[in-house]
């Protein structure tokens, strides 16, 4: 206990629980946002919130957010991602070591900032079942090598009805976020000390997803796309941001 508590002095993990507060309220609102909003300033706040404890919260948000409206989940479209994240995600871990992942970074920043020019324009992206399964291909090994992994699955669903995207972007998050885990676990990377360190998140973070229920029935849906495509593109340029 002392020893979690002398990792940063009080107002840090003040600000901390802030944080998740408020990315676990966008994410229930929009089923993405928390590992977008919180895990660069806990970079700098508590790195040691980041990966681990962060991945064990939002995949305990995540569930909660696919309990809420698991009738709007698209059980048969996250197959085909969820294939896709997988495939990438163990061949992202297997070259991980010797990828240029700086230029791979810039690459993925700009495909996401060209998506998001896309979604501009009077091209309808869909959910089509290519669609997904390209989605979480990029997903994948976006997500293993640079912790940026969402913006390809929310803008292809950016155009659904709000409890869709909500659902089946929580959906994904979940699995994602558990293959994540299992993969930490197994290189000696994640245990009892991030559990730990995640347990001291789980007030803000129910707090912030229960806030986010009352209110996530009454965002327009344009709006909800609207919040979709601008965290995708703000994910995008923070990541190309942080390669100069």
């Amino acid at each position: 206990m002392s020893d979690i508590l002398s990792a940063a002095d009080a107002n840090h993990w003040l600000i901390a629980g802030v944080v998740v507060f408020l990315g676990s309220c966008l994410q229930g609102l929009s089923g993405v946002g928390l590992g977008m909003v919180a895990a660069p300033l806990l970079l700098l706040l508590l790195p040691q919130l980041v990966p681990g404890p962060l991945l064990f919260i939002s995949c305990l948000l995540s569930v909660l957010a696919v309990r809420r409206e698991r009738a709007d989940v698209d059980t048969r479209g996250l197959g085909y991602a969820l294939t896709g994240r997988f495939l990438t995600s163990v061949l992202a871990a297997w070259t991980i070591g010797f990828l240029p992942v700086r230029e791979m970074s810039i690459v993925f920043a700009l495909v996401i900032l060209g998506a998001v020019a896309l979604s501009l324009t009077p091209v309808r992206l869909s959910p089509t079942r290519p669609a997904l399964f390209v989605a979480g291909l990029v997903s994948g090994f976006m997500g293993t090598l640079t912790s940026v992994g969402m913006p390809p699955m929310a803008l292809v669903y950016q155009n659904e009805s709000p409890a869709r995207i909500r659902a089946s972007l929580s959906g994904f998050l979940a699995v994602g976020a558990l293959i994540s885990i299992i993969a930490l676990a197994a290189v000696s990377r994640f245990g009892a000390r991030d559990i730990l360190f995640g347990l001291f998140l789980m007030l803000p973070m129910w707090l912030g997803y229960r806030a986010s229920t009352p209110l996530a029935h009454r965002v327009p849906r344009e709006t909800l796309r609207v919040l979709v495509v601008g965290l995708s593109g703000l994910a995008g340029a923070l990541l190309l941001l942080r390669q100069f």
